[in-house]
């Protein structure tokens, strides 16, 4: 059966970013809409699984899964790991497969990855945020890909908009930034332990969902090249931001961002066919 994937995110968002690459790189053939943070609400609403973004809509996949959010032959995936399994199985090499078969290994995978969506992705948000969001880059930043309909209001709202964001991020806390940034330099430091053993991925010898998936939500702690969404370069943070960036590329886990950014972000093992 023909299938349309459409997939819901908002411009700058890092959890996008990780479902973004899982797609391209399984070579689904699929549409983006981006959106600006507050008004992704109107296009997510009543797909299920709450407003968050990545949402991938697939009409007419022709699944027997029921999910949450399904009405007839419409699915929704809710998160970027439930996006991150389906592009899995698109994949024909088993040895390409983000997710390895075997238990043990695909275990410590799962539990990589957990601890990245869980702690370092809204935490990377935080510190990120605490930053930008009143910088003069914000505006760039949160429209990006939107419609012009939707940068208008923004520009329009922008007021009233950033205290929304602050206030949801917590940053109205003097120790939100401090505290973010500790569990950011924590979880960079094991993955920079694991890495210490001296293979060439977190889990080991062969590129995994915790490498995709660090590297996507660590990613805009070091702004690669490569990074699927744009974001002021280092040299236009504001200065103790853009210090830290250097310093935390330096580190064995931000040298690995980099690396999975030129070496895996635009590699498709699969390329599948128009017809799924």
């Amino acid at each position: 059966m023909s299938s349309v994937f459409h997939l819901i995110s908002i411009g700058p968002s890092h959890y996008c970013e990780k479902a973004r690459w899982a797609l391209e790189r399984a070579g689904v053939i699929f549409q983006e809409t981006k959106h600006m943070v507050i008004f992704h609400i109107f296009y997510t609403r009543g797909l299920g699984g709450g407003t968050s973004c990545p949402k991938l809509v697939m009409q007419g996949a022709g699944e027997d899964q029921q999910l949450e959010g399904s009405t007839g032959d419409r699915i929704v995936l809710q998160e970027s790991t439930d996006i991150l399994k389906f592009a899995d199985r698109n994949i024909a090499d088993k040895h390409d497969h983000l997710y390895p078969d075997d238990p043990e290994l695909l275990k410590l995978v799962e539990s990589w990855e957990s601890k990245f969506g869980k702690n370092l992705g809204p935490n990377v948000r935080r510190w990120a945020y605490s930053y930008l969001l009143y910088d003069k880059s914000s505006y760039h930043l949160m429209t990006q890909g939107a419609s012009i309909t939707e940068r208008i209001f923004a520009w329009i709202l922008m007021p009233l908009i950033r205290p929304l964001i602050g206030k949801n991020l917590k940053l109205d806390r003097p120790e939100t930034r401090e505290k973010s940034f500790a569990v950011v330099e924590s979880i960079f430091k094991e993955v920079g332990e694991s890495l210490a053993n001296g293979h060439a991925f977190i889990c080991g010898d062969r590129f995994t969902a915790a490498d995709l998936t660090f590297a996507a939500l660590g990613g805009p702690m070091v702004v690669p090249p490569e990074y699927g969404a744009w974001a002021p370069s280092i040299e236009e943070c504001p200065k103790e931001m853009a210090s830290t960036m250097l310093h935390l590329r330096d580190t064995a886990a931000g040298k690995h961002i980099l690396k999975m950014y030129q070496t895996e972000r635009n590699k498709v093992v699969y390329k599948q066919s128009q017809n799924h």
